[in-house]
């Protein structure tokens, strides 16, 4: 372990994947946390094929429970104290904290299930600030970069997403807050805002959610909408920008002296955002029910 070290959460696929696979080919040691042993192994065999097995840790965690990111921390504690051969009573230093795990729920805000938007919540924003509390002794003694994965939703919400983007509002503002309070200790906080992307995420968590609503999908008053979220999602998973594009973001904010404090992804979702910042709600509103014909 004599490169910079990273841990990465949600590396089952997409994102997650991805970036770990870039930054071990780099270098860096990525620790990488999966849920099923079928994607530790997974992990490892792709890892092999790339030639930096050796670079990855898979650890197995689901942050949505406190035990497991009490574990994960310890966990990369010890392995990083017995690389460095430091002594017990020294704190290890971590470079990088990737917050990348999260899950998407869709529907609209009078039918979908309050256990999703519980569910929501759990996953994108306390799990979140627990993983990142847990390893900010370790982060502060190496002066490390934290980088929270948001999303263009995470500054426009529109319907069918609004739980989900409220979760992403959250993590905006907690990272805000973060990026300010950890400054003294010469911790860089950075968002990551993508857009649309060919990985599973809406689609995974658009046919959950669908199946709790089939019933309003073709009848009742948002069958329109619901259709049209569908299609949305589906023409989703096979374009936007390539995921390889989210793992150059990650390259370029470890290797800049002064991240940003935001960075979309593409470059051109930035467009969207400005957009919406300027125009009048009333004006955003009706290009949205146009484009959604609602």
């Amino acid at each position: 372990m004599t490169g910079k070290t990273i841990v990465i959460t949600g590396c089952s696929s997409g994102f997650g994947r991805c970036t770990a696979l870039e930054l071990a080919g780099r270098g860096w040691h990525v620790f990488a946390t999966v849920r099923k042993d079928a994607d530790r192994e997974s992990l490892l065999a792709e890892a092999a094929l790339h030639n930096c097995q050796e670079h990855v840790t898979p650890l197995l965690c689901d942050i949505i429970h406190d035990e497991d990111i009490v574990a994960l921390a310890q966990a990369v504690e010890t392995l990083l104290r017995a690389a460095s051969g430091e002594p017990e009573t020294a704190t290890p230093q971590l470079d990088a904290l990737l917050n990348n795990a999260g899950s998407a729920y869709g529907g609209p805000i009078e039918l979908i299930p309050m256990e999703h938007v519980r569910a929501q919540f759990e996953l994108n924003v306390f799990a979140q600030v627990a993983v990142t509390r847990a390893f900010l002794p370790l982060l502060k003694a190496g002066r490390g970069t934290i980088i929270n994965v948001s999303s263009v939703s995470g500054r426009i919400s529109i319907p069918v997403t609004g739980v989900y983007s409220a979760s992403k509002f959250a993590l905006e503002a907690l990272s805000d807050a973060l990026r300010i309070e950890l400054a003294p200790f010469g911790i860089h906080v950075v968002l990551i805002e993508p857009a649309s992307s060919p990985t599973s995420i809406w689609q995974t968590s658009m046919q959950r959610s669908m199946e709790t609503l089939v019933e309003h999908k073709d009848d009742g008053p948002y069958m329109r909408l619901l259709q049209t979220a569908e299609r949305s999602v589906a023409q989703s998973s096979k374009t936007g920008f390539p995921v390889q594009k989210f793992a150059d973001t990650v390259v370029r904010i470890l290797t800049s002296r002064s991240p940003r404090a935001r960075y979309a992804v593409p470059a051109s979702a930035d467009a969207l955002m400005f957009l919406r910042r300027f125009l009048p709600d009333a004006l955003w509103d009706s290009l949205i029910r146009r484009a959604l014909k609602w």
